[in-house]
Parts: structure tokens; sequence; C-alpha cells
């Protein structure tokens, strides 16, 4: 059964949330996706918006961070 993860964007007080999700089979599907999501990022010049101190975290729908990834 899929589940549904959310990749909000954080840095400090700053909060970008993910509003739709993916859906995925476990969390290390949702950090494969997460990766893909990061490297299309940086191909398209969103990232580059982005500087230091900035993370995706990515967390289960009842709003549970599960994992952390620095940009």
């Amino acid at each position: 059964m899929l589940k549904r993860f959310y990749f909000d964007l954080v840095r400090q007080d700053t909060l970008i949330p993910d509003e739709v999700g993916v859906e995925a089979a476990d969390l290390e599907e949702a950090l494969e996706q997460a990766t893909i999501a990061l490297a299309e990022m940086r191909e398209d010049g969103e990232a580059a918006a982005l500087d230091d101190g900035w993370e995706m975290l990515i967390r289960d729908k009842a709003g549970s961070v599960l994992r952390n990834l620095p940009l």
C-alpha cells in the first residue's frame, strides 16, 4: 500500500510547505524521489535561489518529520 510523503523546504523560521506530496511504498522510495526532486531543482536553477541553510524535510501525512536533507 502506498503512503503519501511531503517534501517541505525549511530554513530557520521560513517554511515552504509541500501541499501535494508524492506517493511511495516506504521511506526509502520517498528518499529516492526526494533525491530526484533535488537534482531537478538544481538543473532548473531553482536551487540557486536557495542559499546556505536550507533543508528538505520529508514528512508523513500526520506531519511527523522522517528525514532532513541539507540542500
